[in-house]
């Protein structure tokens, strides 16, 4: 068409409406593309923000547990000091229902935190197998300290990983917060 017309400025206005449609629509075009690239970072961006919250709920949580941990291992010392057999399976059976709660929570966590897994398991296991020795109506041939050795020894192992997890995690996610 505007080969045959004798001059550009003779167009109809139809032509002209395609003309100046075809730029505005590269640009429109241009424009979605821009917006979707910046949605895309925004998602990410947003991913990433949720993953950090997630570290930090995580953190804060065993901030609480690790002291209620603590104490719980003192309160297993003064039973077995005391010679408490009750108290002690007690305090073995909430240090078994506290570690396998926090283990569920760093199940989710990533995969360096295997050690601190296993020790939570072992310790928890440790606990079940020195309580079941306390109950045992045989036991008086073997202290109670001797009874318990194991499963205080795994504990002590526990409280000091996940001391170390916390600072270390609590750490992480105040420097990747002051990076921003």
């Amino acid at each position: 068409m505007l080969l045959s017309a004798n001059a550009w400025y003779v167009l109809p206005w139809s032509d002209w409406v395609g003309v100046v449609g075809f730029p505005l629509g590269l640009f429109g075009l241009w424009l979605t593309f821009k917006q979707a690239r910046s949605a895309k970072d925004a998602a990410t961006a947003a991913n990433d923000a949720v993953k950090r919250t997630q570290v930090q709920i995580r953190a804060n949580q065993l901030l609480v547990l690790i002291p209620q941990l603590r104490w719980i291992a003192a309160e297993l010392d003064f039973a077995i000091d005391d010679g408490n057999v009750r108290l002690a399976k007690r305090h073995l059976d909430s240090w078994r229902w506290q570690a396998n709660n926090i283990h569920g929570m760093l199940t989710s966590a990533d995969a360096s935190q295997r050690r601190v897994l296993k020790s939570l398991q072992e310790s928890a296991g440790q606990a079940a197998s020195a309580g079941t020795l306390l109950m045992r109506k045989n036991s008086g041939e073997e202290s109670m300290l001797d009874q318990c050795e194991k499963a205080r020894e795994a504990i002590g192992r526990v409280c000091d990983q996940l001391s170390k997890w916390a600072g270390e995690n609590v750490t992480q996610v105040s420097t990747d917060e002051g990076a921003e």
